[in-house]
Parts: C-alpha cells; structure tokens; sequence
C-alpha cells in the first residue's frame, strides 16, 4: 500500500474493529471495513466476498461437462426405450389378430343355426312333398308305394319300370333318396335366404319350386322323370312342385 496516500487521505470514520488494508483484483487499495457505509454495492460485495476465497458462483456449480453439452436436445429431452422392438417384429399377421380369433366362433355358430334351421325346413319339405306324392300315385295306381318306388329309379333301384307294390328293399331306398335330397334341400334354401338378408315368402317359395322343377329335368335321369308321369300322371308330378313351394313360403324360423 502507498504510505504517502495512507498518510495524505483521512482515515474514514467507522465504527467496529480496526480496518485492515485490502488489495481488489482490479488493482484499486482500500480498507475492508466492516458495516461500512461509503462505496458502491459493488464495492461492498467485493470487500466483504473477495473473489480469491475460492467460492463459484452458482452457475459454474451446476455447468455439464462439454460431452453432456454436445449431446443432441432430442437425446437429451427423451431417451430411447432400451427395450424398444423393430416395428416388424410387433406387427401381427391378420391371422392372428384378436379381431379374426373372435370371428371365427362367431361364423361357426353363425353357420350352425343356418344348418339347424335347414334341417327342420327340409323335414317340412320332405313330410309335405312325400304326403304329395303318394296321395297322387293313389289317384293314379292305386297305391301309394308306387311313388317312393319310382323315387328309387334316381339311385337305379327298380329296374326301369318301378313296381306299384311295397318291396322290402326298393321302396324304404326310394323314401331315404327323397327325404336325403329335401333335407339338403332345405339347408341350401336357408343359406340362400340367409345371404340374401330375406325371410321365407310366397316369392321365395316359388324360386323353391321352380328350383327343383329344373334340378329334376335337368339333373336326374331321364327314367326317374317318366316314372313320375307313369305312376302319379302329369298333374300329379306339378302337384310335388307345388307342394315344395308351398312348404318353401311356410318354412319355420
């Protein structure tokens, strides 16, 4: 310190312990007084901190270091998953998708109540078609086997002119063929209503006869539809497609 400015400049008044000489880091020489009053705020917090008694400030306290600082904000703010997976290795095959599990019993028991229905249809069309038919070869023959006999030439029973008598054989052949075909019949009927968003009508019963009417001209043989027409005459045979219609319309639901 300069003795000449320590002895040329008044020692300021204060009250408290003895000043003691204190050097800034700018170069400026002062006493460090405690509870002073003169000088700037900025003096004052200098003299009673001093910059060497190895303090930082609060930012330098908390500064990262430079390899944290380099680090991408998108890292930095949201870290990866560590077990995050490829996308094609969480995408589910169609197959296997919890939608398709559950549609599957759904279109089974969907296509169990098409079948149930089908069957009891087809057990009315086989009772009111069979009823037909031997009532009409009654009329014409006189009995009424000679029908379900006739039925039986479809399987090639019979020979080709069908007996008018019960045979133990040929007739319980010629009821089975019947009643197997309308019960298919019937299923193939409710799926088709069913496809079609439609109930039973007088309209769908007659697609029904007109149906069958051409699966006999033109699928069966040519024998079974002659015997028809010989044991239940012409309008004994319209009378079995008619009696499929009707029974069609009037199918339970």
């Amino acid at each position: 310190m300069n003795p000449e400015r320590a002895a040329g400049t008044p020692e300021p008044e204060h009250q408290g312990p003895k000043p003691v000489p204190y050097t800034y880091h700018d170069g400026r020489e002062d006493y460090l007084h405690v509870g002073r009053q003169g000088g700037t705020e900025a003096d004052q917090s200098e003299a009673l901190i001093p910059p060497s008694a190895g303090v930082s400030s609060p930012l330098q306290a908390t500064a990262l270091p430079p390899e944290a600082a380099a680090m991408p904000t998108e890292a930095a703010a949201s870290p990866a998953p560590a077990s995050a997976l490829p996308p094609e290795a969480t995408a589910l095959p169609p197959e296997a998708s919890p939608g398709a599990a559950a549609q599957r019993p759904q279109q089974g028991t969907r296509m169990g109540e098409i079948v149930t229905r089908g069957l009891r249809t087809g057990a009315v069309l086989t009772a009111a078609t069979m009823c037909t038919m031997m009532a009409a070869s009654t009329l014409k023959r006189g009995s009424p086997w000679a029908s379900m006999n006739a039925m039986a030439t479809a399987v090639g029973l019979g020979g080709r002119r069908a007996s008018d008598r019960f045979d133990p054989v040929v007739t319980p052949a010629g009821v089975a063929v019947l009643a197997g075909g309308l019960l298919v019949w019937g299923i193939g009927y409710e799926k088709a209503l069913d496809a079609a968003g439609r109930r039973s009508s007088p309209l769908t019963g007659a697609l029904s006869a007109l149906g069958g009417f051409l699966f006999d001209e033109l699928v069966l043989p040519d024998r079974l539809m002659k015997n028809f027409r010989a044991k239940m005459g012409v309008l004994g045979t319209l009378s079995k497609y008619v009696a499929l219609g009707v029974a069609s319309a009037a199918a339970p639901r």
